[in-house]
């Protein structure tokens, strides 16, 4: 369930911008610094010495918030053109310098931003990092491949309307947000892609992808001075942008609860309750995912002991707590089969009833009764752990910084996190479940009855 849900060189005049090292000393501590071009252009390196690799994240802020109703799939149409081709390389070119540096270069569209990234040897870096500045200024977007991608896109956009986890979970955003750009279909809207044209899409570019919209973060074996230099150089030359006002994605309330049951042609039966839940950005962050966690995270929280563990009611359960920049939801979901008999005689759609019944008991425990020590300290030492999973791999220890940076907490989150999980009370996470577990939006998702194989008894 939690895979379903989840969901892609400027060589000219060489002129050395000035850097200021911005003040970050816990993050100092550790190796990191940040530095800001004078174009704008913010630099996160991260040196680790020893394996020979370094990995690359450029993140520019192009995201839900920068789209409308009236263009959302632009932004996803760009990142998928970022590496079909720029005005000094095909995309054969492209693609072999690719493969000269390691081959593992890939973009993609997010809810609140755009990403390129790449792994390469430190040998490759200086190359694969102006591969990275070329494609996100000098983008040129030929018609052949527009079209290529344009057919590529709508094809996945009908496959996710076939994949009934991603349709219930679309149709749960829709039940929460009335207007919001996270209740729109990720990869966008049929229609805008079909319509985009090419000086659509320049538009987008040329507006979006421009340094002081820009996070570039480096982690690997690479001094900073190495890293700053080869950045510098693949950005020389190029100005700031005037960006348009951001007007950023307001917060909504959800006026009433709202409930959605369909019947479609699936093995078992799918249960989504979900909350309106505060951004990343907010204080009430990690006493929310805390709480989240309690809820639903792992097989000790208290839906998986109750629903689970007492009653083997599920296939499989959980929750979903997306870390956006703007206002989040929180989904708990249940996969069952909805003709199991839970007491003598309940089967069908009573069973999700019972479900939901119980998914909804635990929010309100959460919300009337302090966590136990026990059930406190688990849940905070699996939000801790899951966030040191995130950064396993080199790539995301590229990866988390120029997010963070990105959205506006900034790249030092990475370390101050886990303290905030940890600092969390019994009192927090009761005041946040009271403070967002209020109206819910319910999705479910059952199969088609089965065809009864008794037959029906003589009238006469």
């Amino acid at each position: 369930m939690r895979r379903a849900f989840g969901r892609i060189v400027l060589l000219g005049v060489s002129v050395l911008l000035t850097t200021c090292l911005a003040s970050m000393p816990a993050a100092a501590e550790r190796g990191m610094t940040k530095h800001v071009l004078d174009n704008g252009l913010t630099v996160i390196i991260k040196p680790e010495k020893g394996s020979g690799l370094v990995a690359i994240v450029a993140i520019v802020r192009a995201g839900a918030a920068q789209e409308s109703i009236q263009n959302a799939g632009l932004g996803n149409f760009v990142a998928q053109l970022l590496l079909a081709g720029t005005r000094q390389s095909s995309a054969e070119e492209v693609a072999a310098v690719a493969d000269q540096v390691g081959g593992s270069i890939a973009a993609y569209w997010r809810e609140d931003f755009t990403e390129l990234r790449a792994v390469t040897t430190s040998e490759m870096f200086k190359r694969a990092m102006a591969l990275i500045g070329e494609c996100l200024t000098d983008s040129v977007f030929e018609e052949k491949w527009v079209e290529q991608v344009r057919a590529e896109i709508l094809r996945n956009l009908r496959a996710e309307n076939d994949d009934v986890l991603q349709l219930a979970y679309a149709q749960l955003r829709s039940l929460l947000y009335e207007d919001s750009g996270y209740r729109r279909p990720t990869l966008g809207f049929e229609r805008v892609i079909q319509k985009s044209t090419v000086q659509d899409l320049r538009k987008f570019y040329s507006t979006y992808y421009v340094p002081n919209n820009t996070v570039i973060s480096i982690a690997g074996d690479v001094t900073t001075e190495q890293a700053l230099d080869a950045v510098e150089k693949a950005f020389a030359g190029v100005p700031p942008g005037k960006l348009p006002i951001d007007r950023g994605i307001a917060d909504e309330k959800l006026e009433r609860c709202k409930y959605l049951a369909r019947e479609s042609e699936i093995p078992a039966a799918y249960l989504l309750v979900g909350w309106l839940a505060p951004a990343l950005t907010s204080p009430d962050y990690p006493a929310f995912a805390v709480a989240a966690n309690a809820l639903g995270g792992g097989k000790g929280s208290l839906m998986f002991r109750e629903i689970r563990q007492k009653r083997g009611m599920a296939y499989d359960l959980g929750v979903l707590y997306p870390r956006l920049k703007y206002q989040s939801h929180l989904v708990a979901y249940v996969i069952a089969d909805p003709y199991k008999e839970v007491l003598p005689n309940v089967r069908g759609p009573l069973v999700l009833e019972e479900l939901k019944r119980l998914v909804l008991e635990q929010v309100r425990l959460l919300k009337e009764k302090h966590l136990s020590e026990a059930d406190l300290q688990r849940a905070k030492g699996y939000t801790i752990g899951t966030f040191a999973k995130m950064q396993e791999h080199l790539i995301d220890r590229a990866f988390l910084p120029a997010w963070f940076e990105s959205v506006g907490i900034g790249c030092e989150a990475v370390y101050k996190l886990p303290d905030g999980f940890e600092k969390v009370t019994a009192e927090d996470v009761q005041r946040v479940a009271r403070k967002y577990f209020g109206n819910y939006a319910v999705v479910v998702f059952l199969p088609k009855p089965k065809a009864s194989s008794v037959p029906e008894e003589s009238t006469q």
